[in-house]
Formats: structure tokens, C-alpha cells, sequence
């Protein structure tokens, strides 16, 4: 396999699980948000389901600490990219940071 495409199924499989991560954390604060309004249309005490929210938020946390290390983990392959000679590349359908500062590249230089 050329580097190229090991580099392009590497970002792929990444890109990939980073939405995974996104997805679950999506569901988990919809799942969390949902409960206060279910327990009050159930007229039920706040007492009802406490440990269920304690879980929940326990859950969210992990989510984001597993978000902020696989951005980490982006940045490290990012590295190994370079590391290996692959030059950059967009790969999905998702905007890419602007690296320039606001700047545009026009007839080869930055403006």
C-alpha cells in the first residue's frame, strides 16, 4: 500500500470515529436534557431518577475528555503525516480550518 493511501484510509477511519464520539455525545445531552421534562410531566419528585442524571453527567464528561483526546490524537497523526512525507489533504465533506489567518492565497503568495 503507498503511503497516500494508507495516509487517506488513516484520515477516513479517523474522521469517522470523531463523529462517533460527536454522535454520542449529541444523544447523551439530548438523553440528559429530555429527563427533567419527562420527570415534570410525570409529576414525579426530583428525587426520582437522581442517580440516572449523576450517571448521565458522569457519562457526558468521558464523552468530551474522549473528544478532547482524539482531536489530540488528530494532531499527532497530523505529524506522522508529515513525518512520513504525505503532504496535506482534505479529506470528508466538513469545511477545513482556514491556516492562513483570514489570509487567502492569490497567484501563489498569500494576500
Amino acid at each position: 500500500m503507498k503511503r497516500s493511501d494508507a495516509t487517506r484510509a488513516g484520515a477516513e477511519k479517523l474522521m469517522r470515529a470523531e463523529a462517533a464520539i460527536d454522535a454520542a455525545l449529541r444523544e447523551t445531552a439530548e438523553l440528559m436534557g429530555l429527563l427533567p421534562s419527562l420527570r415534570l410531566e410525570a409529576h414525579l419528585s426530583a428525587v426520582i431518577g437522581q442517580d440516572a442524571v449523576d450517571n448521565l453527567g458522569e457519562t457526558l464528561s468521558h464523552i468530551v475528555s474522549a473528544r478532547r483526546t482524539i482531536i489530540i490524537a488528530h494532531s499527532a497523526l497530523n505529524t506522522v503525516r508529515s513525518q512520513i512525507g504525505c503532504g496535506s489533504m482534505a479529506s470528508g465533506d466538513l469545511p477545513k480550518p482556514n491556516l492562513l489567518g483570514g489570509l487567502q492565497v492569490v497567484g501563489g503568495q498569500a494576500a
